[in-house]
């Protein structure tokens, strides 16, 4: 009977090394920025799941669950919370000028992301996987425009903590979520990454579906047109025919406008209809008093209220670190919701990516840098147990 011949040492050896050299044949051939992308992305949405996962399991709380169809996945359906009720619904029944859910009305609501589950769904086959898949594919994308966004100003050691710091912000699990902040982020960064290379109509028409997807697209405007106007130094006389694209954003807003008057016989019905979630118009410095007092009650509003303050905070002690349009970004995403209350804030932040570049660029020390990772990462996963909790400290 004849043997079969060991393998030498050497083979066996390269044998066993066969799958690494694999792997890093694969990344070699992956550019640097989407694997840095990937790799935060997989890291930190793996532990996220497991927080979730273990959090809907211990706690059992279903509060923030609307009802819709959840997937039988637990690991999967922890990515449903509050306003993806609302997202599905509208994929597979579309507007009604008659209140739905608990006699509020849907709206209030922006059409491009509910637009998109539809599509998806032809090909997924579930609305609440595609609302994922949407997300996260928004998410790598915006990880990856941002990245590119910063290396036009900074080095890329700058690019690289801006990009850590949107995995680790404290509640940017909502981008991940059937929610529209991935969507929103996405598109931001597009307009801006078109803005920073002078492409104004493509500028133009990523502002045209940022504003369908959220009210907050159309204060985009006017830090897109300082933006704009910084590119012609200010001078009229350079101003082109280009700087028509900008009025693509008011148009996505117009559309969505006309069809709620189609609808209720309101053009403005997306705004009045807000009232139903108890937001109203009033000075935004009291909103803040009164929630850091506890004025207006414990927890939620205490958290929501301190919240904003460290984030206006970051905003106006780092003014000089970021451009005027990137601050403008943040100061009316911030400060417009807060007119009508807390609610929400700690949410409408994830998509601040300039507070991402701040953090960067104040990382630059070493000791600011490890300690802002360590506090972001930590009040992600707690804010992670209370939200998927259906706890209302994130909604």
């Amino acid at each position: 009977m004849k043997k079969t011949a060991k393998p030498s040492s050497g083979e066996s050896k390269a044998a066993g090394t066969g799958s690494v050299t694999s792997w890093q044949d694969i990344s070699r051939k992956i550019p640097g920025d989407l694997l840095q992308v990937l790799t935060l992305f997989i890291a930190t949405r793996a532990a996220l799941t497991i927080i979730g996962v273990c959090s809907r399991l211990m706690l059992k709380a279903t509060a923030g669950r609307l009802e819709w169809q959840h997937p039988p996945y637990l690991w999967l359906d922890i990515w449903g919370q509050w306003d993806t009720g609302w997202y599905m619904d509208l994929a597979q029944n579309w507007y009604s000028a008659l209140p739905r859910q608990q006699n509020m009305p849907n709206y209030v609501f922006f059409p491009l992301y509910p637009s998109l589950i539809k599509g998806f769904d032809l090909v997924l086959g579930s609305y609440f996987v595609a609302g994922v898949v949407i997300s996260n594919l928004c998410l790598i994308g915006a990880g990856m425009l941002l990245y590119r966004l910063v290396l036009l100003d900074f080095d890329e050691a700058t690019a690289a903590r801006s990009l850590k710091y949107l995995f680790l912000w404290p509640t940017s699990f909502i981008l991940s979520a059937v929610m529209t902040e991935g969507l929103f982020l996405f598109l931001l960064l597009a307009t801006f990454y078109f803005a920073r290379k002078e492409r104004w109509l493509y500028a133009g028409i990523c502002g045209f579906f940022l504003c369908l997807t959220r009210v907050n697209g159309l204060f985009v405007f006017i830090p897109l047109l300082v933006a704009y106007l910084q590119t012609k130094e200010f001078r009229p006389a350079r101003i082109r025919p280009d700087i028509l694209a900008l009025a693509l954003l008011p148009l996505g807003l117009g559309i969505f406008s006309l069809y709620n008057h189609y609808l209720t016989g309101d053009f403005l019905a997306f705004a009045h209809g807000q009232a139903a979630w108890g937001r109203k118009f009033d000075n935004p410095l009291m909103h803040i008093f009164r929630g850091a007092s506890g004025l207006t009650g414990w927890g939620v509003n205490i958290f929501s209220a301190w919240f904003t303050i460290v984030t206006l905070g970051l905003l106006f002690c780092n003014v000089k670190k970021i451009s005027i349009p990137y601050w403008l970004i943040c100061f009316f995403t911030i400060m417009v919701p807060l007119c009508t209350g807390l609610m929400s804030l700690p949410r409408y932040t994830v998509v601040l990516f300039p507070l991402f570049i701040i953090l960067a660029i104040m990382g630059r020390r070493p000791a600011i840098d490890q300690g802002a990772t360590v506090f972001c990462a930590l009040l992600q996963g707690f804010l992670m147990v209370f939200w998927d909790a259906g706890s209302t400290l994130v909604i």
